[in-house]
């Protein structure tokens, strides 16, 4: 198996660096056929060149890979984002990376949201009208297929049931945007026929928000579309301590292709300090490990990783006195006491 590591811009370059020898431990340890080839992608590239993924790069990723494990993307000498969208927007559609899955680890449990990635008012239909340099008019349209919402919430139904939960809501602004809002109602509705065993329920998104922050308890699985699960991620991160914490993973069910993230910017604010918090890119690498069939490795890290991020060795954000450097090398001490060790020795007495 082949991994395309994109450290990316800003913070993004440090916690993958730092996570990446958690990688090479677990892989050692528990003899995984995984290999990762790290690319350049980012500002500096585009800058240079003004290229954003290189031609061929989705063709090629989808041939020979089966994850990216991405940093994060922002640079402020671009500040249009104009590389972060040929980038992210680039993979998400190229290689249809149209779930998205963020799990949110709160105080009485986790809840598991589903946003739509690809399409909705980020598929980028509109323009502006200018007059003498103004925008005088500017249109952003929200597009859904019925094919797209279609196959994303049969298989979000699916995943909530064979994880055996039992509550889903469906998020939704059908009263003030009634077209797609309501093909995403019709979709649901005529989706959950197949699963009985599930209580279905459906909010409006502000109505959500609210009910959301006040007790997260009530909810379960939360599907939606692409705007409301980007806010409503942010929302997550936030119940849980900050967007330092928070994974996710984009990936496309028939291919079987994943992208896997922390939710955090670049950060350009404390880039360079050594500050940053690992935790979210190293739960990401977890979420790709667990993609990958591996669920025991991806336990030993996400087990580790917790009880660091309790102790002095966590990041400021976290209450903690350490740096992202000494937050990952506690967490790999931590994870050598709990690798098979036997299987470590076999690793090393081998020539490669």
């Amino acid at each position: 198996m082949r991994i395309a590591v994109v450290p990316g811009d800003g913070i993004g370059k440090e916690v993958v660096v730092a996570t990446l020898p958690a990688l090479d431990l677990l892989i050692q340890a528990f003899g995984l056929d995984i290999e990762y080839d790290v690319f350049g992608w980012g500002a500096d590239e585009w800058l240079a060149s003004c290229v954003g993924l290189p031609e061929g790069a989705v063709e090629r990723l989808a041939a020979e890979y089966r994850a990216v494990f991405l940093g994060a993307l922002g640079d402020p000498r671009i500040p249009d984002m104009a590389h972060g969208r040929a980038i992210l927007l680039g993979l998400r559609r190229g290689l249809d990376l149209y779930v998205n899955y963020r799990p949110l680890a709160l105080e009485h449990g986790e809840v598991h949201l589903y946003r739509e990635n690809t399409q909705g008012l980020y598929v980028g239909v509109g323009g502006t009208v200018a007059e003498g340099g103004t925008t005088r008019v500017a249109i952003d349209e929200c597009v859904y297929t019925r094919d797209t919402v279609r196959k994303f919430v049969r298989f979000c139904l699916r995943r909530l049931s064979q994880q055996g939960l039992r509550k889903v809501t469906l998020v939704h602004k059908s009263n003030a945007v009634p077209n797609t809002g309501r093909l995403w109602q019709e979709v649901f509705r005529e989706q959950l026929a197949a699963y009985p065993g599930l209580m279905a329920s459906e909010e409006y998104v502000d109505s959500f928000c609210y009910h959301f922050v006040r007790d997260p308890s009530r909810y379960e699985g939360v599907l939606a579309p692409n705007l409301f699960g980007d806010i409503i991620s942010d929302i997550g991160a936030a119940l849980m301590g900050g967007l330092g914490l928070a994974a996710s993973a984009s990936i496309c069910p028939e291919s079987g292709f994943g992208l896997f993230e922390p939710v955090h910017g670049s950060a350009p604010d404390i880039a360079g300090q050594g500050v940053a918090n690992p935790h979210g890119a190293a739960m990401s690498m977890a979420l790709m490990l667990d993609h990958l069939g591996h669920t025991e490795p991806a336990a030993v890290l996400r087990r580790c990783v917790t009880e660091i991020a309790r102790t002095a060795h966590a990041t400021p954000d976290l209450g903690g006195s350490g740096t992202t450097d000494r937050f990952m090398a506690a967490t790999i001490h931590r994870m050598n006491s709990e690798v098979p060790t036997e299987k470590l020795s076999e690793r090393k007495s081998r020539p490669r």
